[in-house]
């Protein structure tokens, strides 16, 4: 009797942890489709003539998204800490899933002007408001159903899906083009990865209805310890842990994006890749990483949160000026995809462990609140502008690889040095 209950605890588990990062993965889908269109999008949404414009243009469009994370951060942790985990991330996950198909549905430029990118920029704002509340509420959810010894190994399957989505939404593209003409993936396929995101959606809201409260939260609830405003309390009672969150967010950040924002630009730009070819290039390299944040996240349950997110950042810091510098001569389609395998594969140690590091520095009336915000703090302000930040300054020094030494460099290495004297170790730590 004993064992059937508990192997009706490790099932349920295993579904409550499945159920999550399906619904994360969506969403990363969701995000991901735009840098994996956004030669397309450069073409649909501004005026033509000068390439360089379209594709900073572009970028920063990209970024709006970054710049409200912070805000669905504060919206949806509020709702997290006060109503509830799972009624939160399922409105994130619907949010998410509307705004990123509304995007496959736009006019272009030359259809209606300036209001094309304005409606693009609007519903990308709509799509950060979301993701600020996602991932945090997500694997808060996880973390507070994981047992203390396992709880980076099952936060780790939603530490994996970026990478995933960003292998999805790529080779959606590819796929796509496998079934249509060049003229039609430039004319309208490249709306196909947007529109297929409805069907996802429905998929993860179908799975998250289906979860139940954390038994922590019905605990604080029980006891009426709920937070009265969770980001006054986060503020006021954590402002320590929110500024270390904040830079080691900031130093995984500048690596994720030079390696799968900017790669994008400079695969098209400087090794004159067609975008087909190096959606399939960062597709193919981003699946292959999927095991190793896994790995990775239970190597965190055994020695540590700190220093597999040391040992990313150290890794990002040797291996990405030399890797950027052969991908500019490098021939072949294997050897460029090997070459993208090892920029990504820094963030297999620093992700895998970073939210899980994150959310164990706050109590359960403020976890939602103080991981979401601080995760989106840091990745929303240095993370998303960093395509944008590497490519001007490439173009103002004449040198497109100026701006990982000005930029990411120099981000992470701060963010080596704040980990290495600030952050506490937690893992084992039982969570309050």
């Amino acid at each position: 009797m004993f064992k059937k209950g508990r192997e009706a605890v490790v099932m349920s588990l295993r579904f409550i942890t499945a159920a999550s990062t399906i619904g994360t993965l969506i969403e990363w889908y969701d995000f991901f489709a735009y840098a994996s269109v956004s030669p397309y999008i450069s073409a649909k949404f501004f005026p033509k003539g000068d390439p360089i414009v379209a594709s900073l243009l572009t970028w920063l469009i990209f970024a709006t998204a970054y710049v409200v994370r912070p805000l669905g951060a504060v919206l949806f942790g509020h709702l997290g800490d006060r109503v509830g985990r799972k009624a939160t991330f399922l409105a994130t996950l619907t949010l998410m899933g509307l705004s990123t198909f509304a995007i496959g549905l736009l006019p272009t430029y030359e259809q209606v002007g300036v209001l094309a990118p304005f409606l693009l920029a609007l519903f990308r704002i709509l799509q950060g408001i979301s993701l600020g509340g996602e991932y945090g509420g997500a694997l808060t959810y996880v973390l507070e159903h994981a047992p203390p010894n396992r709880r980076a190994f099952y936060a780790g399957f939603l530490s994996a899906t970026p990478p995933a989505g960003l292998a999805l939404s790529s080779l959606t593209l590819v796929s796509t083009s496998l079934l249509l003409s060049r003229a039609d993936i430039e004319a309208w396929g490249w709306r196909v990865p947007f529109l297929f995101s409805i069907v996802l959606t429905i998929l993860g809201v179908y799975l998250r209805l289906r979860l139940t409260e954390t038994p922590l939260f019905e605990a604080v609830k029980r006891e009426g310890k709920v937070a009265k405003v969770p980001v006054v309390e986060a503020f006021t009672k954590y402002s320590k842990w929110i500024v270390v969150g904040v830079v080691i967010s900031a130093g995984h950040a500048v690596l994720a994006y030079t390696s799968t924002g900017y790669i994008f630009t400079y695969l098209t730009q400087v090794a004159k890749l067609d975008p087909l070819t190096v959606n399939l290039v960062v597709g193919v390299a981003a699946l292959l990483q999927y095991p190793f944040y896994i790995i990775n996240a239970w190597l965190a349950d055994k020695y540590g949160r700190k220093r597999i997110y040391m040992a990313g950042l150290a890794l990002g810091l040797l291996t990405y000026y030399p890797i950027y510098q052969w991908l500019g001569t490098a021939r072949g389609l294997a050897e460029t995809i090997f070459a993208v395998f090892i920029l990504i594969y820094a963030t297999a140690f620093t992700f895998s462990v970073l939210g899980t590091a994150i959310a164990e520095l706050f109590p359960t009336r403020v976890r939602y609140t103080g991981m979401s915000l601080t995760f989106n703090i840091g990745v929303g302000v240095f993370g998303g502008f960093t395509p944008t930040v590497v490519q001007l300054i490439g173009i103002s020094l004449q040198n497109p690889l100026a701006g990982l030494i000005l930029y990411t460099y120099v981000v992470a290495a701060l963010a080596l040095v704040v980990a290495y004297f600030y952050l506490p170790e937690t893992a084992a730590k039982r969570l309050e």
